[in-house]
């Protein structure tokens, strides 16, 4: 029987009275020490398309009729043919300045063919649309052996190299979100990084579209652009408190969680209960304020199998993840 003073704690008595029963060893449960964190990370994900880096509309400076001209879909790199105009005339041309050329007999007749053939080359050269970057057409605005007026569009092109990203997001998110931050996306089951480049300055219904560039080319990566992608941000809260396991909380009543602290009391350790309360959720952890201090040992998991003013034995977990991840103390 307790009979302590009225000084002496209730929790004394309680230790008290626990251990004169003393005929059954304390029970063994898993703690986990508290560590304070400030202004803590929080993940979301949002879905933008993969757009171009840039695109072009291609046209001739002259008029003349389609010779070639290439299909939608099909790529190209730097300087290879997409469109020709004919022009039979003008390679005859050309065949019969270098023919002079090689047979040219004086320094000054050398001269004037080169520069003939010079004038030739820009002329030949108006009649042909190189691409002027790795590229992908887009769409055919013309067809072979129709007619173009100059300035006319032919082809759409687009850049292949170091696509982006635009999502539309929340003003709130979007403020968060800095240059130097890591951006991951999701692009047919393959992670890639990338970060902020642009934001817009316009606000529609308290959203912001920003652009982000990627960190890696995706040359083995099967895309195309319009697609959805997924992408996880890891942004500050701002928030501070404790991360603790899910398995350490206890819901009594309508938003009310508490959490099982063990607490030293006379050379035993004990258990209390402690009222707190959720700011940030993950799939395995909360994080959790209250009346709390830095390096208090929690019941990390098994909480049913113990009652507040219970003696137990604490047993360390190194930390949250592993709290969340192990089987209760036997």
């Amino acid at each position: 029987v307790c009979l302590s003073p009225l000084l002496s704690s209730s929790l004394s008595c309680k230790v008290q009275s626990v251990q004169e029963k003393g005929s059954k060893s304390p029970i063994a449960v898993n703690v986990l020490s508290l560590t304070k964190v400030e202004n803590t990370l929080k993940s979301v994900t949002y879905f933008g398309t993969l757009e171009p880096n840039r695109s072009r509309t291609l046209g001739f400076t002259v008029s003349g009729k389609i010779k070639t001209i290439a299909k939608r879909g099909q790529k190209a790199g730097p300087d290879e043919l997409l469109v020709a105009l004919e022009g039979s005339d003008f390679e005859e041309q050309k065949k019969s300045l270098q023919t002079r050329l090689s047979q040219a007999q004086s320094r000054q007749q050398f001269q004037q063919l080169q520069q003939q053939l010079s004038v030739l080359d820009e002329q030949i050269q108006t009649r042909r649309l190189l691409a002027p970057f790795d590229c992908v057409v887009d769409d055919v605005l013309a067809f072979e052996n129709s007619l173009v007026r100059a300035q006319s569009p032919v082809l759409r092109i687009l850049d292949t190299t170091k696509p982006r990203i635009k999502i539309n997001l929340p003003r709130r998110v979007s403020e968060r979100i800095q240059a130097d931050l890591e951006v991951y996306f999701v692009i047919d089951d393959e992670l890639v990084i990338g970060n902020l480049v642009e934001r817009s300055q316009t606000e529609q219904a308290g959203s912001v579209f920003c652009w982000f560039a990627l960190k890696q080319d995706l040359a083995n990566t099967s895309y195309k652009f319009g697609q959805i992608v997924e992408a996880r941000f890891n942004i500050r809260t701002g928030k501070s408190g404790f991360w603790v396991p899910l398995s350490a909380l206890d819901r009594s009543g309508e938003g009310v969680w508490s959490l099982l602290l063990v607490e030293t009391s006379n050379g035993a350790s004990i258990v209390s209960r402690r009222l707190v309360t959720i700011g940030q959720l993950t799939d395995k952890q909360a994080l959790i304020d209250g009346n709390v201090s830095q390096g208090a040992l929690a019941v990390a998991d098994g909480i049913h199998r113990v009652v507040p003013g219970q003696v137990v034995e604490p047993r360390l977990v190194k930390n949250e993840s592993e709290a969340a991840d192990r089987k209760p103390a036997k």
